[in-house]
């Protein structure tokens, strides 16, 4: 397992590690734990922490700016791109997509009503809330 003091890879979980970092980074985006203009670290530094290829990292930011969450700036590096909060929304709920999918799936699967996910999806909201 590979670990920096923000992203952590595991070459055995079965996805890619570019995958893995992409979907690390492009989260920290929308939760604003990478805010708007931040620098992210070079190439060879995140490669060189992560102990992977920097091709890899280079094609996880050539990734995230086509989907435009960072943007390059010749010279001086890769920053979190400045985006209106309706994208970031869509993009919220496109990362969300995939697990809200499966839950109607297996809640369909046993017999469960909209409703009962509804009370369930309170009630883990409360617990989570209240933890933090």
């Amino acid at each position: 397992m590979i670990y920096n003091t923000v992203f952590f890879l595991n070459p055995n979980s079965g996805i890619p590690l570019y995958v893995q970092l992409q979907q690390q980074i492009r989260q920290r985006i929308l939760s604003g734990q990478l805010a708007h203009g931040a620098q992210l670290p070079s190439v060879r530094e995140l490669s060189a922490e992560l102990h992977i290829n920097p091709l890899t990292v280079a094609k996880v930011y050539q990734l995230l700016e086509r989907e435009g969450f960072v943007e390059t700036k010749r010279g001086t590096g890769t920053y979190v791109a400045h985006e209106s909060p309706g994208l970031r929304m869509d993009a919220r709920r496109a990362e969300i997509g995939p697990a809200v999918e499966q839950l109607v799936a297996e809640a369909l699967h046993l017999g469960l009503t909209e409703k009962d996910v509804q009370v369930l999806l309170s009630e883990k909201f409360r617990q989570f809330k209240s933890k933090n």
